[in-house]
């Protein structure tokens, strides 16, 4: 499973559940569990808990962003790492409804700089105080705090700037590496992902130096410049090693390409085996529906065991994938829990 020379050291984990907190896709207490190889698959009926009976007058809510809980297990030591998806409303309304306290978790890593995986950190709020300690956040690069512009109009609207300073008042310790990193003990981030297969850069936004980041801390072609076409530079995905079932990547929203997010922890961590590719694949617009298509063939080559698409995916990778590998596309929902041991 390991490679005998892998340059850095990835800690290997027991079991790790993932739980979605947002996503734009909700659904009702009509979709069975699965018990598959190593993975249950435990679905949250209008807004219950997974083996909870009773309906709810109060439901899960779904929006466009994502947000991602993992629970992971190194025999009696675990740990909780979040991302936040879009609004804090959200995430908090769906955190209460799972039954998730805020201030049980150790770490977060934020894959990229825009509002709808950012947006919801507020939700955290105070937890930092019941903790007793800061919340570490990781980022791959000052360009997190760039403000944005999204092309998706005329004219385009701001997405707008990560406070900084906000984070800091809502208890998080900000900590920046474009190098790979090791989070709360059992995770770790594959730090800038490189362009190596045929994927190319796709955001759907242009980044503005200086505004709300430090020029400085910008690569030296970008730092002088009002505007930039946004190349994602910063992009991290958070991974898992699980013993005797391999690679979890979680590749939140895709721009520098999931093959090459997977490629990626696949050579950091020296482990050809991949169990789950999960998150946002952004085989939308600026990208076309062949690469769609030829993300699908790509795929087959990395034969994961399960293909969790999710959030800005798109329906024409969604549609090939279950056309040509039926067996190993998971379907979630807001709520929905991915047991893995």
């Amino acid at each position: 499973l390991r490679a005998k020379d892998a340059a850095f050291r990835v800690p290997v984990v027991d079991s790790l559940t993932l739980t979605v907190l947002t996503d734009s896709g909700t659904f009702g207490p009509f979709l069975p569990d699965l018990d598959l190889p190593g993975l249950k698959v435990l679905r949250a009926g209008n807004g219950s808990p997974p083996g909870y009976t009773r309906m709810s007058p109060k439901a899960l809510m779904g929006e466009f962003g994502l947000s991602l809980l993992a629970d992971s297990r190194v025999g009696d030591a675990s740990r909780r790492v979040l991302d936040f998806g879009y609004t804090a409303e959200v995430l908090a309304n769906n955190m209460g409804m799972l039954g998730i306290d805020p201030s049980s978790i150790d770490a977060s890593v934020l894959s990229h700089g825009h509002l709808d995986h950012y947006g919801g950190f507020p939700a955290m709020t105070g937890s930092a105080e019941k903790r007793g300690r800061p919340l570490p956040l990781y980022v791959g690069g000052e360009e997190t705090f760039c403000e944005r512009v999204a092309m998706i109009g005329d004219p385009p609207p701001v997405m707008g700037i990560l406070d900084r300073a906000a984070l800091t008042k809502a208890g998080y310790e900000v900590r920046i590496s474009p190098t790979p990193q090791i989070v709360a003990d059992q995770a770790f981030t594959t730090g800038i992902i490189p362009l190596e297969t045929f994927e190319r850069t796709a955001i759907p936004t242009r980044m503005r130096p200086g505004a709300g980041c430090e020029r400085t801390g910008l690569r030296s072609d970008k730092r002088d410049l009002a505007e930039v076409t946004d190349d994602g530079e910063h992009e991290l995905a958070t991974c898992y090693a699980i013993k005797g079932l391999g690679l979890v990547v979680i590749a939140s929203c895709s721009h520098r390409g999931v093959l090459n997010s997977v490629r990626r922890a696949q050579a950091i961590s020296g482990i050809s085996k991949v169990q789950m590719v999960i998150g946002g694949f952004h085989l939308v617009r600026p990208r076309t529906e062949e690469e769609a298509r030829q993300t699908v063939s790509a795929f087959k080559v990395i034969d994961p065991d399960y293909i969790v698409p999710m959030h800005c995916t798109g329906e024409v990778f969604i549609e090939e994938a279950i056309r040509q590998m039926p067996s190993k596309v998971i379907r979630p929902y807001v709520g929905t829990r991915l047991a893995m041991a």
